[in-house]
């Protein structure tokens, strides 16, 4: 019995030597390969020296620390995997001390609560305390050069991304400007960047020198963009149309001429490159819902008129250009009786199936004629069928617009579980002229997707990944510092409540078409 209990008490000893052992060795090791110090032993280096500020020319195993002056903040990039920190943190001279802080014995729980620790860099002559994060997301820099006529901002972008590419730290000349139609008001920006020189794969995405940085400042929870494009991606691939797979989109950090900005989503654009077009193909953007009239579609409109539809390729327009489109509207637009056989032939039939039932499932209200991409697929017969792409999808999964003073944008609102809303205008014209025939292909098609693809548990799944990706990097604790919500009405619960009770609804709805 004696053995035994010696042998407990030496397991708890071992135990508790091994424990302390830890948060002794954090406080006595390095962190990237900074010397961790107490309070007393950093002042006693400092005393003397100028408490002066030292531009921060740090680096992380020769990459660029991303800073914001207003917050005398460095955000650090890290692996979210792996107890350890990664990396040796090197200034341009002197040295550096990280302050003692039993935080750095958990690095998943410091990122998690966007835990703060105090960085000192010591010189000669001088002695300054930086506030470091770390971020288990990428992390995007923009430095402002100089500025052309026309707007746009020159300089330099760097991207520190140790996840998605065997590169961990890519650095670019470019250029970048503010985009948008109603985003251009926000005061968080979004922007078009194109990089110069050499077309670079950012984040795991295709190479290319063109990009968007979407503010995501009315998508509240920041996931209704990147959820929506990750669940088109997936229909799409589903079906046998080559290229209508659209965008995609990865969360970054952003920095622009030292102030942080925020969460922004990174994507691709969708343009020639993306879809693989052919120089008999045509590609049209809808900017708004309303029909277009009888001269909104020529390149002689001046800008102020804002036509409905903007033609982005060919770039050289010409009123034959336009005739696809403008068959399209006629169609489909001007309520004319006997167009079933002609609807159907201009349309990819599989395609239009496919964007009807994903709109209806998203509730995309904003994306039933405009915010879609138009490709008229040019075919042997010299005819055009037309393949839809969605974009800009922060009106979604109980989403939508309010007349609630209150509220800055959208709002979620739980009547869009229930509503029949969302059908995409060609394919209800088609509906209405012959029940049978597209309620049973919309109904046929509704049934293969729910066997994996729109299930409750894929979709919570994507989701799941999306807010912990969010929350346990630490990125929603610091954009929503940066930009708080005037009024707090967002619950993350909203989305997975719409998606079971959406489902349900769609079950029925469809079903009823048989």
């Amino acid at each position: 019995m004696k053995k035994i209990w010696f042998m407990l008490a030496s397991v708890v000893v071992l135990n508790l030597y091994l424990n302390f052992n830890h948060i002794t060795r954090i406080f006595s090791d390095k962190i990237l390969g900074v010397q961790v110090l107490s309070a007393e032993e950093i002042d006693s280096l400092c005393e003397g020296k100028e408490d002066a500020y030292l531009e921060p020319f740090l680096t992380l195993d020769g990459g660029r620390i991303a800073y914001d002056a207003e917050q005398n903040m460095l955000l650090i990039p890290q692996k979210m995997s792996g107890e350890d920190f990664h990396g040796v943190l090197r200034p341009s001279e002197g040295r550096l001390y990280f302050a003692q802080d039993a935080a750095f014995a958990d690095k998943s729980a410091a990122m998690r609560s966007n835990q703060v620790f105090r960085l000192f860099w010591v010189t000669d002559s001088r002695c300054w305390m930086y506030n470091v994060y770390f971020t288990g997301m990428p992390v995007v820099e923009i430095k402002t050069g100089r500025e052309d006529e026309a707007g746009n901002c020159m300089g330099d972008v760097w991207i520190s991304d140790p996840y998605h590419s065997t590169l961990e730290y890519q650095h670019a000349a470019g250029s970048w400007r503010r985009r948008g139609a109603t985003t251009l008001n926000y005061e968080k920006a979004s922007y078009r960047l194109t990089l110069d020189g050499d077309k670079l794969s950012l984040l795991g995405m295709r190479r290319d020198d063109d990009w968007i940085l979407h503010s995501l400042y009315d998508d509240d929870g920041l996931i209704h963009n990147k959820l929506s494009y990750e669940v088109w991606r997936e229909i799409a691939s589903d079906n046998s149309v080559q290229g209508d797979e659209g965008i995609r989109m990865e969360y970054v950090e952003l920095f622009v001429d030292n102030r942080y900005q925020g969460v922004y989503g990174l994507s691709e654009r969708i343009d020639r490159k993306t879809l693989g077009l052919n120089e008999k193909d045509i590609l049209y953007k809808c900017k708004d819902q309303t029909g277009p009239g009888e001269d909104d579609f020529y390149e002689e409109l001046t800008e102020d008129m804002n036509p409905v539809f903007e033609m982005k390729y060919p770039k050289q327009t010409s009123r034959r250009a336009w005739e696809p489109l403008r068959l399209w509207t006629s169609l489909f637009l001007e309520n004319k009786p006997g167009i079933y056989e002609d609807g159907k032939q201009i349309l990819d039939l599989e395609n239009a199936v496919d964007y009807n039932l994903f709109n209806l499932l998203i509730s995309g209200m904003d994306n039933i004629m405009k915010n879609i991409y138009f490709w008229a697929d040019y075919q042997e017969d010299g005819s055009y069928q037309f393949i839809k792409i969605p974009w800009d999808l922060n009106m979604t999964w109980g989403n939508s617009w309010t007349d609630d003073a209150s509220c800055n944008f959208i709002r979620y609102q739980e009547k869009n579980i229930h509503s029949p809303d969302g059908w995409s205008e060609d394919m209800y014209v088609l509906y209405e002229q012959d029940k049978e025939e597209i309620g049973r292909l919309l109904n046929e098609r509704w049934v293969e997707l729910r066997e994996e693809i729109v299930t409750k548990e894929a979709i919570y799944e994507k989701a799941d990944a999306d807010f912990a990706y969010l929350y346990d990097s630490g990125a929603a604790i610091r954009n929503e510092q940066r930009w708080p919500r005037e009024v707090d009405y967002w619950k993350d619960e909203y989305l997975y409540q719409y998606i079971d009770g959406r489902i349900d609804f769609l079950d029925d709805y469809f079903g009823r078409m048989r």
